[in-house]
């Protein structure tokens, strides 16, 4: 075990590949998690259809579920929200994908 050991430390390659090696996995990690940046199919796909609505601007989707995966709840940043009647269009809409209750809608700018 020793003589391994050894081995190993006068190997002056060795150190520098396993740090590097490291780094990697690292950064796969990372980007395997994604943070809870990225959208799910469903948030990117209602994401694409409210900034349809005339006024909407920019729109931004988050679904929120329970353990069992039910939707619970949306919320919807979108950069036309400040016009009520865009707003009223935006729940509506969300409303009518979803079959949630106006509650469980936000939508915000």
């Amino acid at each position: 075990m020793k003589q391994l050991f050894e081995t190993i430390r006068a190997a002056r390659w060795l150190e520098p590949t396993i740090l590097i090696a490291l780094v990697c996995i690292l950064i796969l990690i990372a980007l395997g998690s994604g943070g809870g940046s990225t959208a799910s199919d469903e948030e990117a796909r209602m994401q694409r259809i409210l900034s349809k609505i005339d006024g909407a601007g920019r729109v931004h989707v988050m679904i929120a579920r329970d353990d069992g995966g039910e939707c619970t709840g949306v919320v919807v940043v979108a950069s036309g929200a400040e016009d009520v009647e865009v707003m009223l269009r935006l729940q509506r809409a969300v409303q009518a994908l979803t079959d949630l209750e106006l509650s469980q809608i936000e939508i915000v700018r």
